[in-house]
């Protein structure tokens, strides 16, 4: 495989990063996750665990909103609640997902993987 050269002039492998490169895309994270916060102070805590499982187990054996035919493990926000609290406890909010879908769909509503937001 040819190399490539990057910006700040190392040659790499195509489809690795040089060592500038990997560094900006860490400090990036990192500050997008202390941005965002814990999955605990965005609400996903001990009593959203409670609730949402007695809320998958009263539906019986869902499977997940997105069609794909796999059995549901996880409740989804149907819109992200970004905060919301009425929004985030609202459970005509909430849909039976499977965790891929679910990640899946994070990806490519809420950005990732070089992904714009909402594509």
């Amino acid at each position: 495989m040819a190399n490539r050269i990057t910006a700040c002039g190392c040659s790499v492998p195509k489809g690795t990063r040089c060592p500038h490169e990997q560094a900006k895309a860490t400090a990036r994270q990192q500050a997008n996750d202390a941005a965002r916060g814990s999955a605990a102070s965005r609400g996903y805590d001990g009593k959203w665990r409670t609730e949402s499982k007695a809320w998958l187990a009263a539906l019986g054996s869902p499977l997940c909103a997105c069609g794909c035919g796999r059995e549901a493990n996880m409740v989804d926000h149907i819109t992200a609640p970004k905060g919301d609290q009425r929004l985030f406890w609202s459970r005509s909010n909430w849909q039976p997902y499977n965790g891929l879908c679910n990640r899946r769909k994070a990806i490519m509503t809420e950005g990732g993987f070089g992904r714009h937001k909402g594509l």
